[in-house]
């Protein structure tokens, strides 16, 4: 006899926890479920009185993260505590399409159905034969289309193929509007006193058969996917008939109402004041771009001098004020009234594209917590809810806006926390995990684990393990972009503490120069992380030991302090240099003002930041001064900068030459202004800057020895830049051959400048240098020949100059491998005329380096 066999797992779920509004919003969703579940009738009748003492705002938030959770059964349960129709509102808006249609079915609010037989034909025949219908006797038909077109429906109403196809086209046609559309006496025009138009005792057909046929058309086809259930919504806007019609369908939240257009109105005008203010802003930082460009090579100190005079001049000030409070409000606003505003734009695609602009602005401007929270609301119901639904669309939102909503929040976090990585990669851990189960359909199956991993990496200062996910960015989820956003900002501040900033400069530099995507990422974290930093500003807590300048500005100016960011900025505003300078602006100023509150050793990041900044700005350099007023502009803030006012003018005059002197010549800004200040002629007038770099970079001059160099030519001639200038008119075109007119005129002009530039760069002078300089002489003139490939033969033929000949081949080559491969092939055919020059020739090049040994093979080869 068998005996029973007892359970061997002891373990057993413990019950649910009792259903209140403070555990309930706390559970997930399973947990809730079963509260719900075993909810008894007191406990039932507890909730209802605890739920009728909520706010508005808390209730309504409650039972939307419910309706986004819960199934069918379940919310039905929550009728009597909510009210039903509270209820059935949240669910047509919050739940997913399964959990909508069956609670609906069970609500009696379920789309229109139909006792019509089917026909019997298949889904291809239904498909085929709507199409031949609707050529032959809807399509042309003028204002009669819709009258045919109901009449098909109701004909073929056991047929949802044939209805959903009949639909499309319709659609296509421009037929479905005028169904709807009182313009044409349709079906739904109403009386004055609510009752239809057209009803079955004035007309001659079934008015109320047909309503209900063509709802019954509509559900078919949202249901086989050719029509959406946001687009009757978007036509819901367009007619009111069309709330019936979806009413009829199962399809709720159609049509504008009251409380949606109010809501609406003040949400365009809190988004107008924030646009118009951001736009304000760009302006000024688009001017403050182009004055930068156009002062002069600046230290870091003077850049930051000058930034803050900008910002702060009077005339300025309120503007940027005006954004931090237009933001504030926005996201106050989208906060605040966030139910509302997520129900307006589920009923009205207008408000859902108001929303998407208004998290732009906020993910950009240093409010990503608040689009963080908004996604996952947006998402907490899947894909099918028609919240989701809603904003589907905007591919953005899983993009860019993600990203920089995640590296702002990260920069929040930070600011709230005091700098505390740990604390703020904690909560950002919190929020992301939240996101990751609202947006599955966005992240990888691993990506919290990973995520994490990045995130501990960051906030450790570990800056090879956050290179190696850094490496991974373009092929991971959404998700992990968006981590790699606020990774990057809690790199920087964990590198500052754990002193691997060098390690974390050279990564970023790296990373950002990877491609496109990489580069919008780095700068719109910067942007993102100024935004703050303006906030906290406007707040009071930008000063101080915990303050955002002590504790994020240094990490803002490691990322800053770049060589990529030229190149950052460029795709970021993709390839409009007017923006590429407007969004430095953000960044300069929060790092200019933090200068004076940071310790020495964080504020060398800054500085180093603000530098590579102000760098980027000035590649964009080259609009050129006109007019008193811009002078004048400069100069004041010039001065504010420290600049010594008796190279101002020259700073102006000459300033994107004076850029490219101080790139060419190895400059600092110290250096360069020094020089201006002793021998002010170098910058007197448009050209003489540039003229005096050729020069130098002719003579082999840079660094520390451009002043000497300068020295030497003013103790043979005081007036050497204004000699050079004129000089240079006779010049020849080619560089190389420019380069040695210029040599050979100080050489002959200038004893004492010359002996320095003979010591300092002994290759450019002397038998050598001479040969050089006749061999590209010589190839400019054979080079572009019909017979170039002989002419150049005869220069190595008849020349067995070792450094000539080895300039020829550097020069061929330098012109590609596939000229000098070809000048070796058409050579090698004429038998020994060529052959021992050219293998001489290789062998001279070979030992002054002018040619690989693989370009050497090959040449070799053909002979």
């Amino acid at each position: 006899m068998s005996m029973p066999v007892e359970s061997t797992n002891p373990y057993t779920l413990p019950p649910p926890p009792v259903p209140t509004p403070s555990s309930l919003a706390q559970a997930d969703a399973y947990t809730a479920g079963r509260s719900i579940d075993a909810m008894t009738p007191e406990q039932q009748a507890t909730l209802t009185a605890e739920v009728a003492d909520l706010g508005v705002g808390a209730r309504s938030d409650l039972l939307n993260t419910l309706a986004a959770g819960l199934d069918a059964e379940q919310l039905q349960r929550l009728d009597p505590v909510f009210g039903a129709d509270e209820v059935l509102a949240a669910v047509q808006t919050r739940s997913p399409a399964t959990v909508r249609e069956a609670y609906e079915q069970q609500a009696g609010a379920g789309p229109a159905t139909t006792t019509a037989e089917p026909s019997g034909r298949s889904t291809t025949e239904q498909v085929d034969a709507a199409a031949g219908d609707y050529a032959e006797r809807v399509q042309g038909q003028a204002i009669l289309s819709q009258h045919a077109l109901g009449d098909l429906m109701v004909a073929n109403a056991g047929d949802p193929a044939y209805l959903a196809e009949l639909v499309r086209l319709a659609k296509e046609d421009g037929v479905l509007e005028q169904v709807v559309s009182p313009v044409y006496g349709g079906l739904y025009e109403q009386d004055g006193n609510g009752g239809y138009v057209v009803t079955n005792a004035n007309a001659s057909f079934d008015a109320d058969g047909r309503r209900e046929a063509f709802a019954l058309a509509i559900g078919a086809a949202v249901d086989r996917g050719v029509l959406s259930e946001t687009d009757v919504r978007t036509l819901g806007n367009q007619a009111a008939g069309w709330a019936d019609v979806a009413g009829r369908a199962g399809i709720g939240q159609v049509g504008a109402t009251e409380a949606t257009r109010a809501t609406a109105a003040d949400l365009d005008s809190v988004l107008g004041d924030y646009t118009a203010a951001a736009d304000d802003v760009t302006r000024l930082d688009e001017t403050l771009g182009g004055l930068l460009a156009q002062a002069g090579p600046m230290t870091p100190e003077q850049q930051a001098a000058f930034v803050t005079a900008f910002r702060t001049d009077p005339e300025n000030a309120g503007t940027y004020e005006r954004l931090t409070e237009a933001t504030a409000a926005l996201a106050d606003h989208v906060t605040g009234n966030r139910d509302a505003v997520l129900d307006a734009a589920v009923r009205d695609p207008a408000v859902a594209e108001q929303v998407a602009e208004a998290m732009t602005g906020l993910a950009k401007d240093g409010r990503g917590e608040e689009v963080l929270a908004l996604l996952t609301e947006i998402n907490a119901g899947g894909p099918t809810s028609a919240l989701a639904e809603a904003f589907a669309g905007f591919d953005e939102l899983s993009g860019p806006v993600l990203e920089d909503a995640a590296s702002s929040a990260m920069a929040q976090l930070l600011e709230r926390n005091n700098g505390d990585v740990s604390a703020a990669s904690a909560q950002f851990q919190t929020a992301f995990q939240s996101l990751l189960q609202a947006w599955p359909a966005k992240a990888g199956v691993d990506d919290f684990r990973i995520g994490s991993q990045l995130l501990d990496a960051a906030a450790a200062g570990d800056v090879r393990a956050l290179q190696g996910y850094l490496n991974q960015y373009e092929s991971v989820s959404p998700m992990m972009r968006a981590v790699a956003g606020a990774g990057v900002l809690l790199g920087a501040v964990g590198a500052v503490n754990a002193g691997t900033n060098e390690d974390y400069v050279n990564m970023v530099a790296g990373f950002a120069q990877s491609g496109e995507n990489a580069a919008r990422l780095v700068a719109g974290t910067m942007g993102g992380t100024a935004a703050v930093g303006e906030a906290a500003q406007a707040a009071g807590r930008f000063a101080g030991a915990a303050g955002f300048a002590a504790k994020l500005a240094p990490g803002l100016g490691l990322i800053a302090n770049s060589a990529s960011l030229a190149n950052s900025f460029n795709h970021a505003a993709d390839g409009n240099p007017g923006y590429a300078i407007a969004m430095v602006g953000d960044v300069l100023g929060v790092m200019g003002s933090a200068l004076e509150f940071t310790p020495v050793a964080p504020a060398g990041f800054l500085l180093s930041g603000i530098g590579a900044v102000i760098s980027a700005a000035g590649s964009f350099a080259g609009e050129v001064i006109n007019g008193h007023e811009r002078r004048e502009t400069l100069e004041k803030y010039l001065t504010a900068a420290g600049v010594d006012a008796a190279i101002i003018d020259e700073m102006i005059s000459s300033s994107s030459q004076l850029f490219e002197m101080a790139e060419t010549l190895d400059l600092t800004p110290e250096q360069l202004q020094s020089l201006l200040v002793t021998y002010p002629d170098i910058g007197g007038a448009p050209g003489l800057a540039g003229k005096f770099t050729d020069i130098a970079a002719a003579c082999g001059i840079s660094g520390d020895d451009v002043a000497d160099f300068a020295a030497a030519l003013a103790a043979d001639n005081p007036n050497f830049a204004w000699d050079l200038m004129g000089i240079s008119s006779y010049a020849p075109t080619d560089p190389g051959e420019a380069a040695t007119f210029y040599r050979d005129y100080i050489g002959n002009t200038y004893p004492d400048a010359a002996s320095l530039a003979e010591t300092l760069s002994p290759d450019l002078f002397g038998d050598a240098a001479q040969a050089r300089e006749l061999a590209l002489a010589d190839y400019n003139r054979s080079g572009s020949s019909s017979t170039w490939e002989m002419d150049i033969g005869n220069l190595l033929k008849n020349n067995d100059d070792p450094a000539y000949r080895a300039e020829v081949l550097r020069l061929l080559a330098e012109d590609g491998d596939q000229r000098l491969e070809m000048f070796a092939q058409m050579t090698s055919g004429y038998g020994d005329t060529w052959s021992g020059a050219v293998r001489e020739s290789v062998a001279d090049a070979i030992e002054a380096g002018t040619l690989s040994g693989s370009q050497a093979d090959m040449v070799l080869g053909y002979f």
